[in-house]
């Protein structure tokens, strides 16, 4: 069995998944093609380091979920996969008020934070319906982590891997998301 999933097909998902998502959740459309860049892993004390603010050159929130392949494994912290949502501050503020939010809500860290979050498990919640359509394994997903500006202590993710994806996405006509990617083997369903 492969190391690693298909990167083009998890490339692609994601694209998908991202923009259909964003249109139905805000009514945001890309306003430029995505971005895919295949990244070196960088890890720090046994996790991968991700810095959100790095990515736009600006304040930024970012998401974290992580993929398993079993309740067990997420039990025991053994993760086949990490899914990173990273949104530029003054983009999560249009995202918010396109979901209905108030202006004051987007003064206010703690509900930034939420939303953050809120979009990151759906986002990684459509990527897992999307793999078990194709005929995978239905994965099991952590509760998701939400940051401002940096993500301390780092990413789980599966050690076997030495590289992930990284897509920026254009909104409103500036670089305003990225989504940091990576996947281990994830058996056909009916396989281990």
């Amino acid at each position: 069995m492969a190391k690693e999933f298909d990167k083009e097909l998890l490339n692609k998902t994601v694209i998908s998944i991202v923009g259909d998502t964003f249109q139905k959740l805000c009514r945001a459309k890309f306003s430029a093609d995505p971005v895919v860049l295949e990244r070196d892993i960088i890890e720090f004390d046994g996790r991968l380091s991700v810095s959100p603010m790095e990515k736009f050159d600006a304040p930024a929130y970012a998401g974290v979920v992580n993929f398993f392949l079993s309740q067990k494994d997420l039990t025991e912290e053994v993760a086949v996969g990490m899914f990173v949502l990273i949104i530029k501050e003054e983009i999560m503020e249009k995202f918010s008020k396109a979901m209905g939010r108030s202006s004051r809500d987007s003064e206010d860290d703690e509900i930034m934070l939420d939303v953050c979050g809120e979009m990151t498990n759906i986002l990684a919640g459509n990527l897992k319906n999307e793999l078990v359509s194709l005929g995978y394994a239905e994965l099991v997903l952590s509760t998701p982590s939400k940051y401002r500006n940096t993500i301390r202590g780092g990413v789980l993710f599966d050690y076997s891997l030495y590289q992930k994806q990284e897509i920026i996405f254009s909104f409103w006509n500036q670089k305003s998301v990225a989504i940091e990617v990576c996947m281990g083997a994830v058996p056909l369903k009916g396989r281990s």
